[in-house]
């Protein structure tokens, strides 16, 4: 069984990690999903003066949620507009470096590791291809939705950006599905 799992871990982390090269590299989804920042916004020099280690940055960012005027401001600046959310990196990095690769790699690998897991302890419920893949795939509806919906709700994340991250992360899951449905086999099932 062991054999099994990690082998559906493998393929399955490599025809992810194909499918995001081809998602966001071939078909440059990128460019069509996020937007360059304007020229005139003169966020990135205001943080390389401000020396801004490298993080997540909000505006406007609540300051004190017990203190009244700072909540005030924070509900002011809020109604006002706008409103930014910013993974920065103040170090820069080169596109793609081949670590970033390799852990983007691992990040599949082990998803992949999870789900067979799951899978392969499911028991006698998963008997056949078909519930096993639409096992997986409820599993990875729901994280898509939570995820992305969430972001879209909580974060103001464009909604445009938000459908097209789901639909790589469900072609992924669905990928992951078959694989992880061919390859495991619970103990104690005919199949």
């Amino acid at each position: 069984m062991v054999k099994r799992v990690l082998l559906a871990a493998l393929c399955s982390a490599v025809l992810m990690f194909l499918w995001g090269f081809l998602f966001w590299g071939l078909l440059n989804m990128g460019s069509l999903l996020m937007q360059p920042l304007p020229a005139e916004l003169d966020v990135l020099a205001s943080l390389r003066g401000s020396q801004a280690p490298s993080g997540m940055y909000v505006y406007p960012a609540p300051q004190g949620m017990n203190d009244a005027e700072k909540m005030e401001e924070f509900t002011r600046q809020h109604r006002e507009g706008p409103l930014l959310q910013l993974a920065y990196r103040a170090e820069g990095s080169e596109p793609m470096p081949p670590a970033v690769l390799a852990l983007g790699f691992g990040h599949y690998f082990v998803v992949a590791l999870l789900t067979a897991t799951m899978v392969a302890f499911g028991g006698k419920g998963l008997t056949c291809f078909l519930s096993r893949f639409m096992s997986v795939m409820t599993m990875v509806v729901a994280a898509t939705i939570w995820a992305n919906a969430g972001d879209a709700i909580w974060w103001f994340h464009s909604p445009r950006y938000c459908l097209g991250n789901s639909i790589y992360q469900l072609v992924a899951g669905a990928l992951m599905a078959a694989v992880v449905a061919a390859v495991v086999k619970p103990q104690g099932t005919a199949e």
